[in-house]
């Protein structure tokens, strides 16, 4: 059984008044903290997207919810029109290449019937429970074809273990917890996303010293 909760629209900044906006937001917010699959509407006949837009689709994936977005309108949408937005999200591909993505149209029906499959695959994605021992051996042997460092120290650990899914939560068991920043967790993220298929899916990384609980990072 799926519970769709319809958000109102974040609007953008020539149309904003600010009282009504932030109603909306925080409506908007209060839905992704519930929700466990998020679907992003953009209007795909604008030329960039908004920064409201922008903001809402890092607070999910920050927040580990699991997203797909839907450029809609895509039957008004020019080749110049989708040029100039390809365009505006070259810039965050770093991103929204961990995110699924697809072009609709609530007026002619252009894929609407491929959504709700979407979120079935993006919500399994999301429940996948990985073998322990697989994990720790497929981090091991990407830090040794590429050694990460602190204060050219190089960075190492003892095992890695998933402790939970939606959102998948893996602990890096390492005597240097505190040598794990963004950049390393990075790493391994882009490890398992190359592996696994996580599109649509956040990553939660912890990490503790072998005799003390996770920290997260």
């Amino acid at each position: 059984d799926l519970l769709l909760t319809d958000t109102p629209g974040i609007r953008r900044k020539r149309k904003i008044d600010e009282t009504i906006e932030t109603m909306m937001v925080k409506s908007a917010f209060r839905a992704v903290d519930e929700a466990d699959v998020v679907l992003l509407l953009i209007d795909s006949s604008e030329h960039a997207i908004a920064d409201q837009e922008l903001k809402l689709a890092f607070y999910v994936f920050e927040h580990y919810k699991s997203l797909i977005i839907l450029f809609n309108k895509d039957d008004i949408s020019t080749p110049e029109i989708k040029k100039d937005m390809d365009f505006s999200l070259d810039v965050y591909k770093y991103f929204l290449k961990k995110v699924p993505q697809m072009h609709i149209s609530c007026k002619s029906g252009k894929n609407i019937g491929k959504v709700l499959p979407l979120v079935k695959q993006v919500y399994e994605r999301a429940n996948q429970q990985f073998n322990d021992d697989d994990l720790t051996m497929l981090f091991k042997e990407a830090l040794r074809h590429r050694p990460l460092y602190h204060n050219q120290m190089v960075l190492g650990f003892k095992r890695i273990k998933q402790i939970a899914t939606n959102p998948i939560t893996i602990v890096i068991i390492t005597e240097t917890p505190e040598w794990y920043g963004s950049t390393q967790l990075g790493f391994f993220d882009n490890v398992m996303r190359a592996e696994y298929d996580l599109l649509g899916a956040p990553i939660k990384f912890l990490t503790r010293k072998p005799s003390s609980g996770p920290q997260e990072r």
